[in-house]
């Protein structure tokens, strides 16, 4: 049997995610486009199989979750990447600090590894990204503004119903969406038109879920008076 050379099997999972399609990518600010963790892990594991391991440690030290990635590739330790999260930070690390530390440390370690698709996002561009997933119109030649827009359509429009996908996204990315598109209102107006879509999900959530809902859009209510 002929010998694999991982070096040419990273280079096609490289070049597979540049090559990625436009819907996965997910703009943050700045321009820059960012592909997924879940997704850099599909292509990850459709070069490389069983051959590959993704290993993820963690320790606790009172609030803070520390989770260390590390990616081998036929026995040989080939990157690894670190995350921190305080769990006193937002509502979603009160519940799920460690769930956003291992994501974090693994897309840290495949972006380390050469599979990232994009410069390294911060938290804020984050956040940008979750609220801009599927509703910023493809720029498609004249006709349209820097930002992807056609001229006369008013942030208002683009959020006149849910992201695309999102009975599949998980708590905290909904968590998350909703925070970021409700950040991005600029009068009280615009607030009531920007939740109006997520009455339905808002009514399913838990009480302690609904509370810190209401705090983020009473957060921003407040900005307005």
């Amino acid at each position: 049997m002929q010998a694999i050379d991982f070096n040419i099997v990273l280079g096609k999972a490289v070049k597979k995610l540049a090559e990625i399609e436009k819907t996965l990518k997910v703009p943050t600010k700045g321009n820059k486009q960012y592909v997924m963790v879940q997704d850099r892990i599909r292509i990850f594991r459709n070069h490389f199989g069983l051959d590959a391991k993704i290993i993820t440690e963690q320790t606790y030290e009172g609030m803070y979750v520390r989770s260390v990635t590390s990616v081998w590739v036929n026995g040989n330790l080939v990157s690894n990447g670190i995350a921190e999260e305080n769990r006193n930070a937002n509502f979603i690390n009160k519940t799920s600090a460690a769930e956003v530390a291992e994501t974090s440390s693994i897309g840290r370690a495949l972006s380390n590894l050469g599979l990232m698709g994009s410069e390294y996002p911060s938290g804020d561009e984050m956040l940008q990204a979750f609220a801009n997933q599927n509703n910023i119109p493809e720029k498609s030649g004249s006709g349209v503004d820097d930002n992807g827009n056609k001229p006369g359509k008013s942030s208002s429009q683009l959020h006149k119903k849910l992201p695309n996908g999102w009975d599949k996204m998980d708590l905290v990315t909904q968590v998350q969406t909703f925070s970021a598109v409700i950040e991005k209102a600029s009068h009280p107006g615009e607030v009531e038109t920007f939740k109006a879509p997520y009455k339905d999900w808002f009514e399913k959530l838990k009480p302690i879920e609904k509370k810190e809902v209401i705090n983020v859009l009473d957060k921003k209510n407040k900005e307005f008076k």
